[in-house]
């Protein structure tokens, strides 16, 4: 996915003024910043959720993944990850199917026919993130899907995350605020500066995700960059 010489203004607030960046394919980029940079307003770009100038040249669906899991309340959660693919996964069966496996891979099989007012901010987390990955995109926005959870829920979460994308590669492009959820999740970090937004750092992280430590050595130089570039250093 390329974006090519993104504009974007609020009244006289120039958020991006021909920025450009491309998400590598089937890799995590987690893009951070100060509050208020741009990052959301990225996520929304690329989803096609405002307007804006320049060009996106990507091919395939987008699914996201918010902060809140925003879950139909009136649908047990087999209804709220049927009704996001029943237009995509026509075929009951094979819709069924699919809907199996990806609670399975959240461990939220004997919870299909819960409610989510029965369900703990986690479990709505777990099927919001589950919805994400059922629908067929080829590109999977997470807008600090993680933020909000304890240490212990965050790390579950992350968990599944990489569980399910073993299981199903995607291209991510990860908000976040947290340099320790980049580091444990990403291929790549971006930190955004400026008005209008720019890329004042731009790193890759070639440690295998699913065994990496906040101590190794390669994401505590990629950790002292950021502290740099953020002034916290």
């Amino acid at each position: 996915m390329k974006l090519v010489n993104i504009s974007k203004s609020y009244g006289k607030l120039s958020i991006f003024d021909g920025f450009s960046v491309e998400f590598e394919e089937n890799k995590v980029t987690a893009v951070m910043g100060a509050s208020g940079i741009g990052k959301s307003t990225l996520v929304n770009i690329v989803a096609g959720l405002i307007p804006y100038e320049g060009v996106i040249e990507a091919e395939g669906d987008i699914s996201c993944v918010f902060s809140e899991a925003a879950l139909l309340p009136n649908l047990t959660v087999r209804g709220n990850l049927e009704y996001a693919v029943k237009h995509k996964l026509k075929d009951k069966r094979e819709r069924d199917e699919a809907i199996y496996s990806v609670l399975e891979a959240v461990e939220l099989g004997d919870r299909a026919g819960a409610y989510p007012a029965e369900l703990s901010t986690g479990m709505a987390q777990r099927v919001s993130m589950a919805r994400g990955f059922l629908f067929p995109s080829r590109y999977i926005l997470l807008d600090e899907a993680f933020r909000g959870l304890d240490t212990a829920l965050k790390t579950k979460l992350e968990r599944y995350f990489l569980k399910l994308l073993d299981s199903d590669p995607r291209t991510v492009v990860m908000i976040t605020h947290d340099v320790n959820e980049a580091l444990m999740l990403a291929d790549r970090l971006i930190v955004l500066e400026g008005n209008p937004a720019k890329i004042a750092l731009d790193e890759k992280i070639a440690l295998d995700k699913r065994s990496r430590k906040l101590s190794d050595p390669e994401l505590v130089a990629v950790s002292d960059k950021f502290m740099s570039v953020a002034g916290l250093s």
